[in-house]
């Protein structure tokens, strides 16, 4: 995958896919996302040029608080692009899928057995591998678990992914919200 530099010549909207979020477009954009253990999807239907992204957070429904958004668990977020793409008629067999993210943000010098029970990121990419196989949906590039964050931009129209690895301190440093 290209690096994110050189994303910025293609001259396309960019929409920023924020935790909890789903995004699918018909036109030719560009969805960004930042990802520390949250895990992201994107989905792109090479014959209608169509493409989907989700920024997952948790792994599955059964973790929720409340009437959160769907797009929060991986396994609702999968459930819920493959259907957009089915309400346009497009077939979920033709899609092809990308899986990011899911990096152990919580390194420290607690025991093994600690650090395994706490890799939110690992348990978000294995129920979002889950949810897909679930679906019959085959993955054609990963790039999930490690310790380093990532930075992504998808071309919906094409299925083009750049990314960027960031460093720990990059991933806490960056802004959380858009102001203005």
């Amino acid at each position: 995958m290209p690096a994110c530099a050189s994303f910025n010549t293609l001259g396309l909207p960019i929409a920023h896919v924020s935790i909890g979020d789903c995004a699918f477009a018909t036109r030719p954009m560009l969805l960004a996302t930042v990802l520390g253990s949250c895990v992201c999807a994107t989905f792109h239907h090479p014959a209608c040029g169509a493409g989907g992204m989700f920024h997952a957070m948790l792994p599955d429904i059964s973790l929720a608080r409340s009437h959160s958004k769907p797009c929060t668990f991986a396994d609702q977020a999968v459930a819920s692009l493959v259907k957009r793409f089915r309400a346009r008629g497009m077939d979920p067999a033709d899609l092809v899928v990308k899986l990011f993210g899911g990096a152990n943000t919580m390194i420290s010098a607690q025991p093994a057995a600690l650090r395994e029970l706490l890799d939110v990121g690992k348990k978000n990419v294995d129920s979002a591998r889950a949810a897909l196989a679930a679906l019959g949906l085959r993955l054609v590039a990963e790039d999930t678990l490690g310790t380093r964050g990532r930075k992504l931009f998808f071309a919906t129209a094409t299925g083009q992914v750049w990314l960027t690895r960031l460093t720990p301190s990059e991933l806490r440093t960056l802004p959380t919200e858009e102001l203005g």
